[in-house]
């Protein structure tokens, strides 16, 4: 079950870049770890993650006061430097779609270019592009937050 899915997967993609101040290990390690997920990511939802090539993840995330469940497979681990993984939810249609978040250190800095592919329309890549820049955002005052 290795590799994407390309035949499932929609034409519309995204890509969003940003800088935090943090290591890569510090950033890559927010993106990983059940617990920082559950904070920033999943807004205090259930979170379940296998960050191994071919694990597992679910996150529970709230919105609205209900659960919205989000789901996928890891397919590149390359701790610090990249982190590829599915992405499955309502907002996919139900098909998978690729996640890849690429971490470059830069100084005391790390950039972050988050690329989502395999989206079904211009109207979810666009839904997509908000939520994405809300959590970019939100990871800010989470690395800024924990030590």
């Amino acid at each position: 079950m290795k590799g994407r899915n390309e035949s499932a997967m929609g034409e519309f993609r995204l890509e969003i870049p940003r800088s935090y101040d943090a290591s890569p290990e510090r950033v890559f390690r927010a993106w990983t770890d059940p617990a920082s997920m559950k904070a920033w990511l999943a807004e205090g939802g259930d979170v379940v993650a296998d960050p191994r090539v071919d694990g597992l993840f679910y996150l529970g995330m709230m919105h609205s006061g209900q659960i919205r469940p989000h789901y996928g497979r890891y397919l590149r681990v390359e701790s610090p430097r990249l982190l590829e993984f599915t992405w499955v939810s309502e907002h996919t249609r139900g098909k998978e779609s690729v996640v890849t978040l690429e971490f470059t250190p830069r100084g005391r800095q790390t950039e972050v270019r988050l690329t989502h592919e395999g989206l079904p329309d211009e109207r979810m890549a666009m839904a997509h592009t908000e939520g994405w820049t809300f959590f970019l955002d939100t990871l800010v005052a989470q690395l800024s937050g924990a030590g």
